[in-house]
């Protein structure tokens, strides 16, 4: 009963022990690391450095997978950069099994843990320093992983004469593939594939389990670790979910690679290296671990236009729906919603925009398939700022990601106004036809053409906002001439009553419309 708590307890201080040092290492890195990782990926290979140093930075795959589904959808990467991180994550991710084979076994850290603990908790004290207070948890979540080991070594040996693998000969396929079913099982239930491989090499150092039992729960391990960014994709977009599951194929491609070089890999070593074999055998376990991933990377890198290809194949483009665009299953990770809002506030805008230019222009299929229906673009707009409350829930005021859910929360309300303008079809009637509104009203629809081209590329540009902010107020300056030279026209018999009524709301009606584009402009420039 004592060996089992104690393997309960030594996982679960693991486990809680990852999760802090993931959060304390996050927030050292900050903003800073996520915006490399967005920047670092112009080409495949970058793409794979730059997951391969996020992921051993953050020592989470799982925090670097779900990020890029982000950012897939937020359109700051193309789906086939985002390939090019999953493969770096896979490679930054062994990290853990390194400093948990030559670290946790040899220096037994453990003794230590205790008073550095005492040291993290001091640091943690200083709320007003956030390089200290980031320290002390990443210390903290430190101290956690090697006392969690150091549980798991007490309690697993307690079962090395209980339990008798000997039947699971993974010489054989069907012991194989429960051993590699047991460590995906066990990624899946512990939502950490570090918990998992480090399961396995403790109870291989604790003679629980054999070198190709412990390699065949790694494994698994791999392959289960896809679950947290599949599940990131539910409800997301097209892209996004071509990024989850092309890291699920990939994973299983390299599973079943790593499943049949095994026995070749074990026999190498046997020959080549036999003392490292029978005296560290977790370090031989952890460079199973390594080789196939970089094996995986080697092979992957050159195919992975063709792989883009069919994975593009198997998951076809779908035009999303303006409420999917704020994939809830991003809300896990602060950053990757913010980034979705972001890119979802942007998508509405664009929708709205797009329909102002159409009530301008008199031609309803400006443009095209791309612009959705004013009762969709106001059901987005509900979502929006749904999903910008649920955000606010986990994020500290005063932050940056606060900030950007304020400057979502307004660029929402403009969208919503704009749209409601955009649908009165009288006025827009007027304001195209009656001559004293023409000059106006192309100059307003040229301007936001303009806004709409920027907000479709992939970089928003200041300009825009500064050339509909200059609209919006020689509109409101001229007003009072506009109404003074309309009332002289009609004094003069040259307008109806009738006609400067029109007149005056349809230039009501414009300068609103200007108004709420060039608000919605400058709040999505706070946003992005």
């Amino acid at each position: 009963m004592l060996s089992l708590l104690e393997t309960l307890g030594g996982l679960g201080l693991f486990l809680f022990g990852m999760a802090t040092m993931t959060s304390g290492l996050r927030k050292l890195a900050g903003n800073r690391l996520r915006l490399w990782l967005s920047r670092s990926t112009r080409t495949p290979f970058s793409g794979m450095v730059a997951g391969a140093v996020t992921t051993a930075v953050v020592q989470s795959s799982s925090a670097t997978t779900v990020a890029v589904v982000g950012f897939v959808g937020a359109g700051l990467l193309t789906f086939t950069q985002a390939l090019g991180v999953i493969l770096g994550a896979n490679i930054g991710t062994t990290i853990t099994g390194w400093m948990v084979a030559l670290i946790g076994f040899k220096l037994k850290l453990s003794l230590m843990a205790l008073p550095l603990l005492f040291v993290a908790a001091i640091f943690y004290l200083f709320k007003a320093n956030p390089m200290l207070r980031g320290t002390g948890k990443a210390l903290a979540g430190f101290c956690l992983v090697f006392l969690g080991i150091s549980y798991l070594q007490d309690g697993l040996a307690g079962y090395r004469e209980v339990i008798d693998l000997s039947r699971w000969n993974v010489d054989h396929l069907g012991g194989r593939l429960l051993l590699i079913l047991v460590g995906c099982l066990l990624t899946l239930i512990t939502q950490s594939s570090s918990a998992t491989v480090a399961t396995a090499l403790t109870a291989l150092n604790a003679s629980v389990l054999t070198l190709p039992q412990a390699a065949a729960v790694i494994i698994g391990a791999d392959i289960g670790t896809t679950a947290t960014a599949a599940l990131a994709t539910i409800g997301g977009t097209t892209a996004s979910k071509r990024t989850g599951f092309a890291h699920v194929i990939y994973n299983v491609l390299t599973g079943l690679m790593a499943f049949l070089t095994l026995p070749l890999y074990l026999w190498a070593v046997a020959r080549m290296a036999p003392e490292i074999a029978s005296h560290s055998s977790e370090v031989v376990a952890v460079s199973f671990h390594t080789f196939f991933n970089v094996l995986g990377v080697v092979i992957g890198l050159p195919l992975i236009g063709l792989f883009a290809k069919g994975i593009v194949r198997l998951i076809p483009e779908r035009t999303p729906t303006l409420v999917a665009l704020f994939n809830k299953q991003l809300l896990s990770d602060t950053s990757a919603a913010v980034d979705a809002l972001e890119s979802g506030t942007r998508g509405l805008a664009l929708a709205a925009v797009d329909r102002a230019v159409e009530a301008l222009s008199g031609e309803r299929e400006l443009a095209g398939a791309r612009a959705p229906s004013e009762s969709a673009i106001l059901s987005g707009v509900m979502a929006g700022r749904e999903f910008a409350l649920k955000i606010g829930e986990r994020t500290d005021d005063g932050s940056m990601g606060a900030e950007r859910i304020y400057a979502a929360l307004h660029a929402l309300d403009h969208i919503e106004r704009l749209v409601e303008r955009a649908r009165d079809e009288e006025r827009a009637g007027q304001a195209r036809n009656l001559p004293e509104l023409a000059d106006l009203t192309a100059q307003a629809r040229q301007s936001l053409c303009g806004f709409s081209g920027e907000l479709a590329a992939p970089v928003f540009s200041p300009a825009v906002v500064y050339d509909l902010e200059q609209l919006a107020t020689e509109l409101e300056q001229d007003k009072a001439g506009f109404r003074s030279q309309l009332i002289v026209s009609a004094t003069a018999g040259e307008l109806s009553a009738e006609s400067l009524d029109d007149c005056l709301d349809s230039h009501r009606w414009l300068r609103r419309l200007v108004y709420h584009a060039w608000r919605m402009a400058h709040y999505q420039m706070q946003l992005a």
